[in-house]
């Protein structure tokens, strides 16, 4: 959990976590429906968490974040697709949408794909049994709520 914390800390201190590909992304979280970040990530849980057991399973997150995310229906959803799911879903900014695209991007191929999932289920699992809890889930996303500025009226 230590080891977990401190990357979350150093991802606060120098940027996005260096899955920024070059390019410059807002980290000014506002939701065009005033809904605060913990409702976000409430919503996000929600939508993934399908079989009731407090884990996301590889199975749950792909489904949410590549199947329904994937409007091509070519295997990957890239930075436009994602970013515009997103917003259209919980409403948040299309920058801040892009901010998280380039952190679930785990491996910087600017798209997201199972092998991201995978990555990702890895990188979230802070007590190393295994399984992303979904107490895990909402740490590391509040994580990145909290290190953008809230910005209201725009």
């Amino acid at each position: 959990m230590i080891t977990f914390l401190l990357l979350l800390g150093a991802m606060s201190v120098y940027g996005q976590g260096g899955h920024n590909h070059g390019h410059e992304h807002s980290c000014i979280h506002n939701n065009h429906q005033q809904r605060t970040a913990s409702q976000v990530v409430a919503s996000v849980i929600d939508d993934m968490e399908k079989d009731g057991d407090g884990t996301l399973s590889p199975t749950e997150v792909t489904d949410e974040f590549v199947t329904n995310y994937d409007k091509d229906d070519n295997g990957e959803v890239s930075e436009d697709e994602f970013v515009h799911q997103w917003h259209h879903r919980y409403h948040d900014v299309r920058p801040f949408a892009g901010y998280l695209f380039h952190h679930f991007d785990m491996n910087d191929d600017l798209k997201l794909t199972d092998k991201d999932v995978v990555a990702m289920q890895v990188f979230l699992d802070a007590d190393g049994d295994g399984k992303v809890s979904i107490a895990e889930f909402q740490a590391s996303m509040m994580s990145l709520y909290k290190n953008c500025v809230s910005s209201h009226g725009h």
